[in-house]
């Protein structure tokens, strides 16, 4: 992924907003896009968000990393009276919302992992605990092996609920074109019925553009220190410019 240099996310979130059609969509996505914006961005801790959208306009994914869960509970403490973030699962148009809290866990760079996506997943997957969780991390590992060479394929990133009960997976490809072909490897289909037999519930998967993606400020630079005065600087300082101090009879130069 992009951004290499900004802080390691710790904590991530993942805000589903199930909408009524592409106009809420659109609303959603400005209103998000504002308040990060505005003043989310400059909290403690705060490293990125994402904005996406559905390809087919139904619901609005919101993805943002913390450094820690800490920094996340505590920047939301101090939100503006007029934040309108806690209230947007109530907005009219808005039919159901979900948020998922977690932590990446290790994931695959494809050979275009400097590009910017053009298309996103967000596949969750119910899980029954920790120990289903390690199987289907190593899954996605073990696959890496011929991932990591798909033209097209940007990354894959997973992330673990801290009971281990859910599991995002959050691939990214250039363009549609190339996630099509990635979907028609047969080692896909194989991979999704391992995965299969690990689930207690039926996946959610959402095919997605970015809308919106947001930073945390670039870090000030520090101000460097100012050296102390040697002694006798401002007295050498005061003189004028091709000045001579006078000789013993009070006179200058000759």
């Amino acid at each position: 992924m992009t951004g290499l240099d900004r802080p390691e996310a710790g904590f991530v979130t993942f805000g589903v907003l199930r909408v009524d059609g592409p106009g809420t969509a659109a609303e959603l996505v400005g209103i998000l896009t504002e308040e990060v914006t505005r003043w989310v961005r400059h909290t403690e801790g705060f490293v990125s968000a994402r904005v996406h959208v559905s390809l087919d306009g139904s619901t609005v994914v919101n993805r943002g990393q913390w450094t820690s869960e800490e920094d996340y509970h505590s920047s939301f403490r101090g939100r503006p009276a007029d934040g309108v973030l806690p209230t947007i699962a109530g907005r009219p148009g808005v039919l159901a919302a979900t948020v998922f809290t977690g932590a990446p866990a290790p994931g695959i760079e494809g050979p275009q992992a400097a590009e910017e996506p053009g298309v996103v997943a967000v596949a969750t997957r119910h899980l029954s605990g920790h120990e289903s969780a390690v199987e289907v991390t190593g899954l996605l590992a073990r696959s890496g092996e011929w991932k990591r060479h798909h033209p097209g394929f940007i990354s894959a990133t997973p992330y673990l609920s801290q009971d281990g009960t859910t599991f995002i997976n959050y691939p990214m490809w250039v363009n549609e074109f190339a996630y099509c072909s990635w979907m028609r490897d047969p080692r896909i289909a194989e991979g999704q019925e391992e995965l299969a037999r690990l689930e207690v519930a039926p996946p959610e998967y959402l095919l997605c553009t970015v809308a919106a993606q947001i930073h945390a400020p670039p870090p000030v630079p520090p101000v460097p220190p100012v050296p102390p005065a040697r002694p006798g600087a401002a007295a050498e300082n005061s003189q004028e410019p091709g000045s001579r101090k006078a000789g013993p009879q009070g006179g200058g130069e000759s």
